[in-house]
């Protein structure tokens, strides 16, 4: 299968889907690759035969201690325990005590738009979204306050635009390609400054928290702290003890039931954390940004939501998740523009594909293809429209909706990640009128599996 270097990669794999259909073979290089995009079949491969499966893609990420993520890990024993030691800091106490941080920063967000709406002027949401969500993850993992809405050049946001901001590399095309020559050459995956940075960001945060723990009775509720006290119960920590939202002794129960033997190594605990900050800051903003160019281009999409949103008195955890047009535009934004637009899972034995006739031999890579499927007008009726209502009563196969994946590997931050936007969307649109001030069509990056847009000019009206 060729490498969509010159184009974004959702083009390449929406035109492969069309010509060849949901399964069909090729190769990367010298690797043998099959697409499987049929529900079914994936029902098989992400769930039913997850032991077969249980691996992302393999290929060379570098010298980076993100390589010793759950993202990139294999599925073996040692992810099983380090996600089962990070699933308790993702349990729906923990979610609800964070939505303050993420209503506050919301707060701030709108605020620092309302010079636009006064005069009129069109400007790139994009940036100001990018900087809402880099404020997010910073507060939510690392209990920091790095106000980038009002500090655009920080070194935080600089350094993760240059992880993500960019084009497909020379270097990830060899990593990915031919993983063996990319070790030999010592080649980087990702932007080495820019990991570094993160790296040493993630040990002072770190060290600094053990100090300030071993001389205060204090906790902070953030991803970073609940990895630092994963052995330990949460009513002995008091998590929650500073928050607006209630925990029921229900929730308590079951985040105590999730709690894992053992503890993550200083590199695992570094890894997962520059893993957090770097999916957080990314997918979450470029989805934001997509919604509202949607919105932007279906006023009365927006008009719907408006409505609804008047009509709720406050914008909590408990109001917005039941909020069914917010969560419908949310979902088909997710839909028309994955965040993740190629998948993969690593076959490790022999296997014999559904009634198919075709054995995928051991070391085949396994590429599955959300955007491709999403698009497909036997699961999506009128497939390039966007209609938030069909979420109102779903009739898609599951396995037809890929946004965050599925089976054990399921991405880890989907709640949290549907918090955020659910929160920052309400606000905006409650707020705000937004228009589309440029083509209407987004340009996003060449050869990158992320469907992140370069920008998104709009002009906005206070409601």
């Amino acid at each position: 299968m060729e490498m969509p270097i010159f184009e974004p990669h959702h083009t390449y794999t929406q035109r492969s889907y069309k010509k060849y259909g949901r399964v069909y073979g090729g190769y990367d290089m010298t690797r043998r690759t099959i697409a499987i995009n049929d529900p079914e079949l994936l029902k098989d491969i992400m769930v039913k035969d997850f032991h077969i499966f249980p691996d992302h893609k393999h290929f060379y990420t570098g010298s980076s201690k993100i390589s010793q993520s759950i993202f990139f890990l294999p599925g073996d024993d040692n992810w099983k325990r380090i996600r089962s030691i990070m699933s308790p800091a993702f349990s729906s106490g923990k979610l609800k005590a964070m939505m303050a941080h993420i209503s506050d920063i919301s707060d701030v967000f709108i605020t620092n738009l309302e010079p636009y709406a006064k005069s009129g002027e069109a400007f790139n949401i994009r940036h100001k979204v990018g900087a809402f969500a880099m404020d997010v993850i910073s507060a939510c993992a690392y209990g920091i306050n790095v106000d980038t809405l009002n500090n655009p050049d920080h070194p935080v946001v600089v350094n993760a635009q240059r992880i993500l901001s960019v084009d497909l590399t020379w270097q990830q095309v060899i990593g990915m390609l031919m993983p063996r020559v990319a070790k030999m050459f010592k080649l980087e995956f990702f932007d080495l400054q820019a990991t570094t940075y993160f790296d040493k960001l993630t040990n002072q945060i770190l060290k600094e928290r053990k100090h300030n723990n071993k001389y205060t009775n204090s906790r902070r509720t953030d991803f970073i702290q609940l990895m630092i006290d994963s052995e330990k119960s949460n009513t002995d920590l008091g998590y929650d003890s500073n928050s607006d939202v209630d925990v029921t002794p229900q929730e308590v129960a079951e985040g105590a039931a999730k709690l894992s033997k053992g503890t993550l190594t200083a590199d695992e605990l570094t890894a997962q954390s520059i893993l957090l900050y770097i999916a957080g800051y990314d997918t979450t903003s470029a989805s934001i940004a997509n919604a509202l160019f949607y919105l932007s281009q279906n006023p009365e999409c927006q008009r719907l939501l408006a409505h609804e949103l008047k009509a709720c008195d406050e914008f909590t955890y408990e109001k917005l998740v039941h909020l069914k047009y917010l969560n419908g535009v949310i979902n088909e934004t997710l839909r028309l523009a994955p965040s993740l637009t190629r998948n993969a899972r690593e076959c490790i034995q022999d296997y014999k594909l559904g009634n198919t006739g075709i054995t995928i031999p051991k070391g085949t890579s396994v590429e599955i293809y959300p955007h491709a499927i999403h698009r497909d007008p036997e699961f999506w009726p009128s497939p390039d429209t966007f209609k938030p209502d069909r979420w109102f009563e779903p009739t898609h196969h599951p396995m037809a909706f890929q946004a965050f994946g599925a089976g054990p590997r399921l991405c880890i931050g989907q709640r949290f990640a549907m918090n955020e936007m659910r929160m920052c969307l309400a606000k905006l649109i409650h707020r705000y009128h937004f228009t589309l001030a440029q083509e209407p069509e987004l340009d996003f990056f060449n050869g990158v599996p992320l469907m992140s847009p370069k920008k998104l000019i709009v002009k906005i009206q206070s409601r």
